[in-house]
């Protein structure tokens, strides 16, 4: 790309290969210096998400609209945190100022970029100075001044640099948060890191190899950084994010005006047919209960930011203990150890939910008789296990994993999978068949806790584990197979109502976790009759 004077779509989507590359060797320092709007450790983790889903799937077409089209759709579908929506409407607003060309000038480029710039303030309800916003608007500014006299995009990305560093030193002194904790913003440090690795591919022709670039994104910096000095103030407690399949047209005032009263860090990106929402907000059900009115919502993703923040300035261990909802923890227990909870996902008609966390169970239950169809479950998604795996690597010496056991779901192959990218660059993490669910699920989970919490090892933990799940036995009452069939068990269930004479609780034994090493015993008689002097079979 030296000495470019028309640039194609080819030289565009190499400089964001390099940019990305130059991003991910940030990551640790972003997430260590990350203290606004929260101080939760994660806004390298998004931000590299974010990009990496930019250089993903289709890459290059020579056309300068196709590939930011391409790139602008891909970062809203790939958008994590308020930094990541950010990100997302800028270049979506680009994508838009460059419809119809094959190429563009210095000066078109430049001038696209200052009214891009001018999109993302828009998609923030409350525009901030001293955040990636100032970056983008000073950069932006910077480059159309300069495209006047430059002669050519090495000359003008090298002369607007400066610009872009001098702005991010300032922002220590724009947000009370920044200055007591003597840093600056993380998003906008993210976002000059990111313009640096283009210069360096402009500067030296050198393109990144896009496999291994794309590749090394679930790999940890391996850096070490002094936290900063902050205070605990988290107004509200999930960041929360939807995508609404439903983009030109869409009500962005109306989101706005429907979610103010719910929380704060509100930004709405609008892009093709799509549309990102970002939220901090104690309700996350409520906020998509509200956005669903809007549009089909196809993704969810609530992170629990008060446990994000003690993981990382107050952590009761260095080894991370991980499991799923069917574990069925207390909440006050999770939070004491720091256990992270991932959720299963509930399915309702065209409807998705994310168990206990968009959807409670007294929602549910409430609405059995009253919604047609009938909810089933389903493992995590994959990208949400591996996303969660990144952020708790970057902040864990180790992570061990106790999902439902693996005869009865496919989560233990979604985490053992994201698992396996940590392992091969080193990471120390088990993935264990629990062989249970429910409730002895989460007591296994609750020792395992409470062994990383006394300074116990990987290791020594996953050996007391195996024992623990060799000894576990679930007694199970269950009144009315009713349910089950409505939940999917169908023939299943008719099969253990229909062989007569065979005693009930052999009939469950065949139903119930199949294959899972527990002791299952029905007595359904019992429970209803509350007669205790019949005793259990």
């Amino acid at each position: 790309m030296n000495d470019v004077i028309e640039l194609n779509g080819f030289h565009l989507f190499g400089g964001f290969l390099s940019g990305y590359e130059n991003l991910l060797a940030h990551r640790g320092k972003m997430n260590e210096i990350n203290v606004f709007p929260v101080a939760d450790g994660d806004t390298g983790t998004n931000m590299v998400s974010t990009f990496r889903s930019t250089v993903q799937a289709r890459g290059a077409h020579r056309s300068v609209s196709r590939t930011l089209d391409g790139i602008a759709d891909r970062a809203l579908s790939g958008a994590r945190g308020n930094s990541g929506i950010i990100i997302a409407q800028f270049l979506s607003s680009l994508a838009a100022e460059c419809a119809e060309r094959e190429t563009v000038s210095t000066a078109q480029f430049a001038s696209a970029l200052r009214r891009a710039a001018d999109g993302a303030y828009r998609a923030v309800e409350t525009p901030r100075e001293g955040t990636l916003l100032t970056i983008l608007r000073v950069w932006s500014s910077e480059m159309e001044r300069l495209a006047e006299t430059a002669r050519g995009f090495k000359e003008l990305f090298t002369r607007s640099l400066p610009a872009a560093r001098e702005s991010l030193e300032g922002t220590t002194e724009q947000l009370d948060a920044l200055r007591k904790a003597r840093v600056v913003d993380a998003g906008a440090y993210g976002l000059v890191a990111f313009l640096e690795g283009i210069a360096r591919m402009i500067a030296t022709g050198a393109m990144p190899r896009r496999a291994a670039s794309v590749y090394a994104g679930d790999a940890s910096s391996g850096e070490e950084h002094d936290l900063p000095d902050v205070e605990e103030k988290i107004s509200y407690r999930y960041c929360t994010e939807g995508l609404l399949l439903k983009g030109e047209g869409v009500d962005a005032d109306g989101i706005k005006a429907a979610l103010r009263a719910l929380g704060d860090s509100l930004a709405v990106s609008v892009g093709r047919g799509k549309t990102r929402v970002h939220l901090h907000t104690d309700d996350p059900a409520k906020a998509f209960e509200i956005l669903s009115r809007f549009g089909r919502v196809v993704d969810h993703k609530v992170d629990d930011m008060r446990l994000q923040h003690d993981a990382v300035y107050r952590p009761v261990s260095r080894v991370a203990v991980v499991t799923d909802s069917i574990a069925d923890i207390p909440r006050e227990l999770a939070e004491r150890y720091q256990i992270h909870v991932i959720p299963q996902r509930i399915l309702w008609g065209d409807d998705e939910y994310l168990d206990r966390v968009t959807i409670s169970p007294e929602t549910l239950y409430r609405d059995l008789s009253s919604r047609p169809g009938y909810p089933t479950s389903s493992a995590p998604d994959p990208a949400r296990v591996e996303r969660s795996f990144a952020w708790i690597s970057a902040h864990y010496d180790a992570i061990v994993a106790i999902p439902v056991a693996k005869a009865l779901s496919g989560t233990w192959q979604v985490m053992e999978a994201a698992a396996k990218k940590l392992r091969e660059r080193g990471y120390p993490i088990a993935v264990l068949d629990s062989r249970l669910n429910s409730a002895a699920q989460g007591l296994a989970v609750i020792a395992a806790a409470e062994a990383a919490a006394g300074g116990e090892t990987l290791d020594a933990i996953v050996l007391k584990l195996e024992e623990t799940f060799s000894r576990a036995r679930i007694l199970v009452g269950i009144a009315d197979f009713r349910y089950m069939v409505r939940g999917g068990a169908g023939e299943r269930a008719q099969g253990v109502r229909g062989r007569r004479g065979e005693p009930q609780a052999h009939r469950l034994a065949r139903y119930v976790g199949k294959g899972c090493r527990v002791r299952r015993v029905f007595f359904a008689r019992w429970v209803r009759a509350k007669d205790p002097s019949r005793g259990r079979p």
